[in-house]
């Protein structure tokens, strides 16, 4: 078996994909092999693999690096092999750039593959990437769609593209009525404050979401024609477990979702597969080996926010005042909060810490001395600190992030949100407010820490790939979910063998 998992050029989607493409490695029964190669624009791969994607030219079917876990990276190309820059270019133009280009470059990979010997047999893709079905169709092969988001934000996306629980009128009313409850069954802890800000606020990238939901729900029904059959759901994989969404899980009726996560697991020697490029580990985790337990803030915003400087001004001087021990994540694009290289332009960090540009993030919040982490709430982000036990202070930015801040803090109670400002600014008081409230020594305090420490071993049961042939309090691991993801996949490998050998 040969899954092709295709990838856009965000860290956000990249990071899931590849930890998805050696999870299904590693699903393979006794005597079976499974390959999977994750295909990632041009632009992505040359910054994932420095010099070894340098000579890639369109990239198309060259697989660059094989890794250890048994997963290949190729490349496709989105229309943008230098690289998306949105000062040049909006995200309507992206997006229909991708379109354009995209599945006709797709195509030619997987063509190139099977000239290799390595035919694909199931294709998985990521946002914005619908046109993979159609090339899935052309080879015969399954194709479904990996939502690296969470299960609530899928709902909620579905219903509100389907018209259905005044979810329309609540994302237009948001000005109006931050607070309004949604009336979406299993996600009634929600507001209108909370929905992803693609719904709330004008966006090039909706038109493109409602495209994905209409391809998944299509797609099935073609399938089902083609195979004779009537009323199969879609399916579609979500990096989510039982335990943590099981209202959202079950609040689609359309789809079924298959939990397949959390994808929050690396080995130490990636070899790469990073957009931007860490800082010496030995530095930043040595420091940590230094620090007391629980005694760290980290601080990181993601791969995508830029901060203005004010902002990181608000940061700094809350590490300040703080006196805790830190570690701040400030990418060099970041560093003059503009979007501009190099220089720390009024950026003068306060002693008591570190300061780097990139970071391994699981490890750092794996680390016993790392006692709050301070984040944007993005998904995967949102996942780590979640399966390792690490309380957050949430300054959520855009996206789904907003939805994963609400349920962190209202559904879980594992950490708190930080409020912003007139201007958008989360003021270093706020921040100051947040951290104290998950590591001071109130009884609030107290109690996320141990409701933290409570979904890291939750998190560690759905993990436990010894467990796949029991199920945890009700709930199936993401290692039994994935086999019979697997085995579905290779039953309808075989129907089409068979067929194929029939018509001969």
């Amino acid at each position: 078996m040969h899954f092709l998992i295709v990838s856009g050029a965000a860290q956000g989607q990249i990071t899931p994909a590849r930890r998805l493409a050696r999870a299904l490695v590693a699903a393979a029964e006794p005597g079976v092999i499974i390959r999977a190669t994750l295909a990632v624009p041009l632009s992505a791969l040359r910054r994932m693999f420095p010099g070894k994607a340098a000579g890639a030219a369109a990239g198309e079917g060259a697989v660059v690096l094989s890794d250890g876990a048994g997963v290949d990276y190729a490349a496709f190309t989105d229309g943008f092999d230098d690289g998306f820059q949105p000062e040049r270019c909006d995200g309507a133009a992206f997006v229909g750039r991708l379109q354009l280009v995209g599945p006709a470059s797709l195509a030619r990979l997987a063509a190139a593959l099977r000239a290799r010997g390595r035919p694909v047999t199931c294709v998985v893709y990521t946002l914005l990437l619908p046109f993979a079905a159609a090339v899935a169709r052309d080879l015969d092969v399954p194709a479904y769609f990996f939502w690296t988001m969470p299960a609530a934000v899928l709902s909620v996306y579905y219903h509100y593209f389907h018209g259905r629980h005044g979810l329309v009128d609540a994302a237009a009313g948001v000005r109006d009525d931050p607070n309004r409850r949604v009336q979406v069954p299993g996600l009634e802890f929600l507001r209108a404050r909370d929905l992803p800000s693609l719904l709330t606020g004008p966006s090039p990238y909706l038109p493109a979401f409602r495209e994905m939901f209409h391809v998944v729900e299509a797609t099935a029904a073609a399938s089902c024609h083609a195979h004779g059959q009537s009323g199969a759901k879609p399916r579609v994989l979500v990096n989510t477990f039982d335990a943590l969404e099981p209202k959202a899980l079950a609040s689609v009726p359309g789809i079924d979702l298959i939990p397949v996560g959390p994808m929050v697991t690396d080995t130490e020697a990636d070899g790469g597969g990073d957009l931007f490029e860490q800082d010496d580990d030995a530095g930043y985790m040595q420091w940590l080996d230094k620090q007391r337990d629980a005694s760290v803030v980290y601080v990181a915003f993601g791969s995508l926010a830029v901060l203005s400087p004010r902002q990181l001004e608000e940061i700094r001087h809350c590490l300040e005042v703080t006196g805790r021990p830190f570690l701040w994540v400030v990418r060099r694009d970041n560093r003059d909060g503009g979007g501009g290289g190099g220089a720390a332009t009024g950026l003068l960090p306060p002693a008591g810490g570190m300061v780097v540009e990139w970071c391994s993030q699981a490890r750092v919040l794996a680390h016993r001395a790392v006692g709050c982490f301070v984040t944007h709430c993005g998904w995967n982000s949102t996942l780590e600190t979640v399966a390792c036990g690490v309380p957050a202070v949430m300054a959520p930015q855009w996206s789904d992030q907003a939805t994963n801040a609400r349920m962190a803090e209202a559904r879980w109670g594992v950490g708190v949100r930080a409020e912003t400002a007139a201007d958008g600014t989360v003021l270093s008081s706020e921040l100051s407010r947040g951290i104290d409230a998950v590591m001071g020594n109130s009884d609030g305090a107290r109690a996320i820490r141990r409701r933290a420490r409570t979904w890291k071993a939750r998190a560690a049961m759905a993990l436990d790939a010894a467990a796949d042939d029991a199920e945890v309090d009700g709930d199936a691991t993401a290692a039994r979910n994935l086999r019979r993801f697997v085995q579905g996949v290779r039953s309808r490998e075989r129907e089409r063998e068979q067929k194929q050998a029939g018509q001969s």
